[in-house]
């Protein structure tokens, strides 16, 4: 183990009391990032005592020595016939309650409770092994205790006096609200917390309390907690909690949620980049944003006679996420079933330097954020060192996240209202609006999606609804893109809410505006058409809009000779000419892409290619073999159409030229001395009365244009404020990796959806 590690155990305390100032008391409970284990991924509700138990013998055999230490059991452990994965079909739940109203735990699932004794057995046992012990409640007081007027513990009220039905959690109707201006919602808290503290809880996980903010029951929870006198860490879901009650959320929880439920998807995961980077100034001990839960390992077991599946993330994401949590600071909760982690996973939750950059570093920020690559910068308080993390965000194999304006995040039944309301402003001289619905790659279906009232607002104040406007191209992953009606050509409807103008569309989905001049902001209400929320799968995705194109190319334009730009039916129909220099090169690669909408009926023509040399001589690539053609659709043909026709754009026959079709590569191997290539291209006529969109886009390399996985990340030692010679090591791997001078390029490979961790020295500095 490096001296760093072992450093850390002398300094810390006077670290953390350097950072933390005036510190609230509950502040001192967290002064790290807590870590530990929540049944929700795992088991959903139907987590069991023997199930607990089991994490909390491997956390402590085998975790605990790295700083894991909570055990959390996640929600309705209060219903006792609680099965699978659903939660909230309230009619027929078996609750367990007491005589004041205050849940109890299911004692079906968790014997030791049984008699009265609620979870202090199982916080117990879970004592004895040296971790803590957490659970999680919803914001509120039962219904079921309402509508039986049960008494509050202490007063002379019930629980019929204090709760409201207005701003009911929308996706589990187990509480009501607390009114905190009625006589006795204090003390209904007080008596919750009271039980709590009396089991022995070190950790209680509120949900329906950040998103949105209740502030006045944020405040009595509060209070309550500090009633006990009980050290018991508070944690505040979902997110993303507002950013404008930062400053109130971190003094009175010590850790609050920033995202929705995040889950093992990609587009969620870079996702977080954002928001991080939103809430990284108000990172403080004792108070921690809350990038949600890991889920890492087997996850989905719930009790329903499956076994679970593994995480969906690679190894590579895996590395992204961890690497992002741990410099971002945020708490660490370990959501799979820790008996069945593999080696590679322990690897993750076990790494000594990490942990220890993820304890004790300072100054967390994001550095960078530019092609598609992202890089955080934290330091070590005692040494100086920096850390660096590098991150390449790559694509999903349908979005480009680098060309999005905006990023709802993930809209799901879970969301309030089923949607959420877009206020954006646009680039000066934007021309181009892309409306995005991407899958929230929740492997379900019903993703039926609505643009409320699509409005532009020009600079002299003018507004436009996009539904009087047509669009260049609309694609939907299923059904056709609608205005004033759903895909189903049904009314627009969003939880219970009917809507006439909008735009309805399906994940995968983008649609294209052009824009007049003078558009300024961009206003709509975005959500999930109850043709998908009533089904009983799925409905999840992510609303986005971009003025650039974001459809992923297969191919690396920054590396190109010549492109076209997109080609349509409505944009450039008439084709255009491209005039690429290919100075010293020894390949060509003429490239079709797709540019947009879909590849369906993308016929595309090469229309006289001819290549040049200094002194004058010419040669038509017809003529020359090439080493492979490949084509989306049928085979790449010489002087004839994809469909084997004349040659056709715009009305004009062609007797020389290559038919093909997106997405398309055709490779050759160059004659020395030609310096220029020179073809007029297009798509064909076959396919102008075809119902599609065909869009493409024709791209001339001079090198291989697949873009690899790995791509290089330069890090700049002196723009990192180093002086001298530095020493660079990798976090991940635990190997020194050189000496390198200010002059000297360090540039690690990147995966793809990867990311790389370093601790970088300068060489006077070196233990």
């Amino acid at each position: 183990m490096r001296k760093y590690i072992i450093l850390y155990t002398l300094f810390t305390v006077f670290t953390l009391q350097a950072q933390t100032g005036n510190e609230l008391p509950f502040q001192k409970w967290a002064p790290t990032p807590p870590m530990g284990w929540n049944s929700w991924d795992c088991y959903g509700p139907s987590v069991t005592e023997s199930q607990v138990k089991a994490n909390a013998d491997y956390m402590a055999a085998n975790l605990k020595q790295f700083g894991w230490e909570y055990i959390v059991v996640d929600i309705r452990w209060y219903v006792d016939n609680q099965k699978g994965g659903a939660y909230n079909d309230f009619n027929k739940s078996d609750f367990i309650y007491d005589e004041y109203g205050r849940y109890l735990p299911s004692p079906q699932r968790f014997p030791s409770s049984d008699n009265g004794a609620g979870f202090k057995p199982l916080a117990d046992y879970i004592h004895s092994k040296g971790l803590k012990f957490g659970i999680h409640i919803m914001r509120g007081v039962p219904v079921i205790a309402v509508n039986q007027k049960l008494p509050i513990k202490g007063s002379d009220k019930t629980t019929a006096d204090i709760f409201s039905g207005d701003l009911q959690c929308s996706w589990l109707r187990d509480n009501y609200t607390i009114l905190a201006d009625k006589e006795g919602a204090q003390g209904y808290y007080n008596s919750i917390l009271e039980l709590y503290a009396s089991w022995g809880v070190d950790f209680i996980k509120v949900d329906d309390l950040s998103r949105p903010y209740h502030q006045d029951e944020i405040e009595m929870i509060r209070k309550a907690i500090d009633k006990t006198g009980r050290h018991i860490v508070l944690s505040m879901s979902p997110g993303e909690t507002p950013i404008a009650k930062a400053e109130h959320a971190q003094t009175h929880a010590n850790m609050w949620r920033t995202v929705d439920d995040f889950w093992d998807r990609w587009n969620l995961l870079s996702y977080q980049f954002d928001v991080c980077n939103k809430w990284a100034p108000y990172i403080s001990p004792g108070a921690w944003p809350d990038a949600d839960m890991l889920p890492l390992g087997q996850i989905e077991i719930y009790n329903d006679g499956g076994t679970g599946r593994w995480t969906k993330f690679t190894e590579a994401e895996q590395y992204c996420m961890m690497s992002l949590w741990t410099i971002f600071k945020s708490p660490l909760i370990f959501g799979g079933n820790m008996p069945q982690n593999d080696e590679f996973t322990n690897s993750l939750i076990t790494n000594e330097e990490v942990l220890q950059m993820h304890k004790t570093s300072v100054n967390n920020k994001q550095w960078f954020k530019k092609n598609g690559h992202v890089a955080w910068t934290a330091e070590d308080p005692v040494s100086g060192d920096k850390y660096v993390a590098l991150f390449n965000n790559g694509d999903d194999g349908f979005i480009d996240p680098a060309c999005i304006l905006y990023r709802s995040g993930n809209i799901s039944r879970l969301s309030t209202d089923h949607g959420i309301n877009i206020d954006i402003e646009l680039p000066d001289d934007c021309k181009e609006l892309y409306l995005i619905v991407n899958d929230g790659e929740d492997g379900k279906t019903n993703d039926f999606a609505n643009w409320i009232n699509p409005t532009l607002f020009r600079d002299n104040g003018d507004s436009l609804k996009l539904t009087d406007m047509d669009w260049e191209y609309a694609t939907a992953g299923q059904h056709k893109v609608t205005k004033n009606k759903n895909v189903t050509d049904e009314t627009l409807t969003i939880n219970d809410k009917t809507f006439y103008n909008g735009i309805g569309t399906y994940s995968k989905s983008i649609i294209l505006f052009h824009l007049p001049e003078g558009c300024v902001r961009f206003k709509a209400f975005a959500g999930l058409d109850k043709a998908g929320t009533k089904q009983p799968d799925g409905a999840s995705v992510e609303f986005m809009v971009s003025v650039k194109d974001p459809k992923v190319k297969n191919f690396d334009i920054n590396k190109a000779a010549a492109h076209s730009g997109r080609i349509s039916k409505t944009m450039q129909k008439e084709g255009t000419f491209l005039d690429a220099d290919i100075t010293g090169a020894e390949k060509l690669y003429l490239v079709v892409s797709e540019a947009g909408d879909n590849p369906y009926y993308d016929h595309a023509d090469w229309i006289n290619p001819v290549i040049y040399s200094a002194n004058g001589d010419s040669m038509l690539l017809t003529s020359l073999k090439w080493n492979s053609a490949s084509s989306g659709f049928g085979n790449v043909q010489i002087n004839k159409s994809i469909d084997s026709k004349p040659l056709t754009i715009n009305g004009k026959v062609y007797a020389n030229g290559i038919g093909t079709h997106a997405n398309s590569v055709i490779e050759y191997d160059l004659p020395a001395g030609f310096t220029s290539l020179k073809t007029y291209c297009g798509i064909d006529d076959e396919v102008l009365s075809s119902p599609f969109g065909t869009t493409v886009e024709f791209i001339v390399f001079t090198q291989n244009p697949v873009s690899e996985s790995a791509e290089s990340v330069e890090i700049d030692l002196l723009e990192l404020g180093f002086t001298g010679e530095c020493l660079i090591h990798d976090l991940w791997q635990k190997t020194d990796l050189g000496s390198y001078t200010l002059t000297e390029k360090f540039a690690p490979l990147v995966d793809r959806h990867g990311a790389r961790l370093f601790r970088i020295s300068e060489s006077t500095k070196k233990p």
